[in-house]
């Protein structure tokens, strides 16, 4: 194994001569970027822009952590996931995952702490992730989801949790990534 630090091999001189936009909406927009490579090759990338989301590991008192299950249309199925949502403009990531794991679960968010952010494709998509962790207390109105969300908010235990990701059971990376910084990967 090599120790010391790690220099890429690559050219970061890339130049972009024009985009063209394909598909715009309130979520999303699609384009498609020229762009000339250091060896001097033309060539087009699709860049899928997103304005990002925020996500949170809520934890209560017992150890469960609240997951949202819910249909994915672009896997074709169920998924097992942090509760979270999309960053609105003038909005705070913060305040992203407060909402958003009010309205999907009816969980409130004490002592939200911010785990960091990553980016979740940068190979197709300018998307962040803002994931953060918070004690999660029971809220007096229940859950309220988007009219176009049908999911249903189940807690688990973290080191079930912790085992789904190992085993599979738990595929969508944020939510590993949210939940391996949250209850470690020793557990188990």
């Amino acid at each position: 194994m090599h120790s010391g630090s790690y220099t890429p091999r690559m050219h970061d001189d890339w130049r972009t001569l024009g985009e063209e936009y394909l598909y715009r909406s309130p979520w999303c927009s699609f384009r498609v970027d020229s762009v000339l490579l250091p060896d001097g090759v033309e060539i087009e990338y699709g860049v899928l822009e997103s304005g990002g989301f925020a996500a949170v590991v809520p934890v209560t008192d017992g150890g469960d952590v609240v997951l949202v299950r819910q249909y994915r249309q672009p896997v074709g199925g169920a998924t097992l996931e942090l509760p979270g949502g999309g960053v609105e403009v003038g909005d705070e990531p913060r305040e992203t995952a407060r909402r958003e794991l009010l309205e999907e679960t009816g969980y409130r968010a004490e002592g939200l702490v911010c785990l960091g952010t990553v980016h979740t494709s940068p190979g197709r998509s300018t998307e962040v992730c803002h994931l953060f962790r918070c004690r999660a207390v029971r809220g007096e109105t229940g859950p309220r989801p988007e009219p176009t969300e049908f999911l249903r908010a189940v807690e688990v235990p973290m080191p079930e949790a912790l085992r789904m990701v190992r085993e599979g059971g738990i595929t969508v990376s944020t939510t590993a990534l949210g939940l391996l910084w949250s209850g470690g990967g020793s557990e188990g």
